[in-house]
C-alpha cells in the first residue's frame, strides 16, 4: 500500500473490519455489538446516524429496554480504542439523537482503492499501460473479502453493491491493459475465473473472446460466444448486446485487423450490459 497510508490511521473494511494506528500496528476491536456499530458508523462516515438505525442493526427488531444504555458504552469503549482524530470533534461525536465518526478519506481503504483506480485509467488513457496495470493491481489488493460483512446484509446492500460494481470495473480495467500491452495468453486464467464468479457481464465475455482470438483459438472464441448467448437467453431472457455482437461477427468474419484496430482505440470494448 505504499506511502499512501504513511502517519495517518487506516480502516479496512473491504473484508473483515480492520483498524490500524498511523504506526501501523492492529487496533483490538471488540467482537460482537462494538465492531456492528464502527461497521455502521464507517459506512456512514461522517454523516450523523440517528439512535433508531443504530439499533436496528445491533439488535434488528428487539432492542433491549437498556438499548440507549448498552449504545452508550459500546461507543465509549470505541473511543478508547480508536485512533485520535485529526478532526477538533474528536473521532467520533455524538448529540441528542444519534453520532458521527470523523474519518478522513486517506483514512479508508475503499477511498484509497478509489483513488489508485482512477490512477491507473488516467495512466492507461496517456498509454502508459504496465504504469497503468500497477495501479490496478494495487488497487484490487486492497480487497480482502466482503464489505462491511459484520452489517446485517440489508442495511449495507447498496452500498456493497456500489463497492462491488467499482471491485469488477477495475478488473476489467486491468484486463484491457493486459490486452492492450499484447497478453492476451497470459490473461485467459484469470478471465475463465472472473466469468465463472460473475456469468452475466458482457465485458469480461468480451475481453475473453479477444484474448481467445488473439491467442489463435478463434474456434473456441466462437463457442465462448455460443456459451454467453444461451446463458443470457436462458437467465434474462435476452440477447448480447450490440457491442458482443459486433465483435462476435467480427470473429466470425475472420476480421481480426478490425478487431485489434477498434480494441486498441477503445480497449474497454464492448460495454457492460449486465453489470
Amino acid at each position: 500500500m505504499g506511502d499512501t497510508l504513511s502517519g495517518k490511521a487506516l480502516f479496512r473494511i473491504l473484508g473483515p473490519l480492520e483498524v490500524y494506528n498511523p504506526d501501523g500496528e492492529p487496533v483490538d476491536i471488540h467482537q460482537g455489538k462494538p465492531r456492528v456499530l464502527l461497521s455502521l458508523l464507517l459506512l456512514n462516515s461522517n454523516t450523523w446516524v440517528g439512535v433508531d438505525r443504530i439499533c436496528s442493526s445491533l439488535w434488528e427488531d428487539e432492542p433491549p429496554r437498556s438499548a440507549s444504555g448498552n449504545i452508550k458504552t459500546y461507543v465509549s469503549q470505541l473511543r478508547h480504542a480508536l485512533p485520535p482524530s485529526r478532526d477538533p470533534f474528536g473521532r467520533i461525536e455524538s448529540k441528542r439523537g444519534g453520532y458521527r465518526i470523523n474519518v478522513l478519506p486517506e483514512e479508508m481503504d475503499f477511498s484509497i482503492f478509489g483513488r489508485m483506480a482512477d490512477r491507473g485509467r488516467e495512466t492507461l488513457r496517456s498509454g502508459t499501460r504496465e504504469k497503468a496495470i500497477e495501479y490496478f493491481e494495487e488497487a484490487l489488493k486492497l480487497w480482502r473479502g466482503q464489505p462491511f460483512e459484520e452489517l446485517p446484509a440489508d442495511i449495507a446492500l447498496a452500498e456493497t453493491a456500489r463497492l462491488e460494481e467499482q471491485r469488477w470495473a477495475v478488473w476489467e480495467d486491468l484486463m484491457d491493459a493486459r490486452l492492450a500491452l499484447g497478453q492476451p495468453e497470459i490473461i485467459l486464467p484469470t478471465l475463465r475465473a472472473l466469468i465463472v464468479e460473475y456469468p452475466l457481464r458482457e465485458r469480461l465475455w468480451g475481453q475473453l473472446l479477444v484474448a481467445l482470438d488473439r491467442s489463435g483459438r478463434r474456434a473456441e472464441a466462437l463457442s465462448a460466444y455460443r456459451t454467453v448467448y444461451d446463458r443470457l437467453a436462458n437467465d434474462l431472457g435476452i440477447e448480447p448486446g450490440v457491442d458482443l455482437r459486433r465483435l462476435h461477427h467480427q470473429i466470425l468474419s475472420a476480421d481480426n485487423e478490425t478487431l485489434v484496430a477498434d480494441n486498441a482505440t477503445n480497449p474497454g470494448l464492448p460495454s457492460d450490459q449486465c453489470g
